[in-house]
């Protein structure tokens, strides 16, 4: 599932926890601050892989530097198909 429907569902969960009636404004800034925490968190677990694939391969270091700027490549392409569904 993308981020945005697990954002979008995220934030009415917590607008139901709140009891709160929002406008469709506050509601899309709760999706759009729920997407930036994912989309950091991705960004922390992307740069832990690629730092675990150097120290794993340390023997190999030209396929460590191959898997990791593999993850980094993904981790691009991913945050800049993100910001444009913004």
């Amino acid at each position: 599932m993308p981020i945005r429907p697990r954002a979008e569902k995220a934030a009415q969960a917590i607008i139901g926890l709140l009891g709160m009636d929002a406008t469709s404004e506050q509601t899309a800034a709760i999706v759009k601050t729920i997407e930036a925490a994912m989309i950091d968190a991705y960004r922390d677990c992307s740069e832990r892989n690629a730092k675990a694939a150097l120290s794993v391969c340390e023997e190999d270091l030209d396929k460590a530097h191959k898997i990791a700027e593999e993850i980094r490549r993904a981790n691009v392409a991913l945050v800049a198909n993100l910001s444009s569904m913004r």
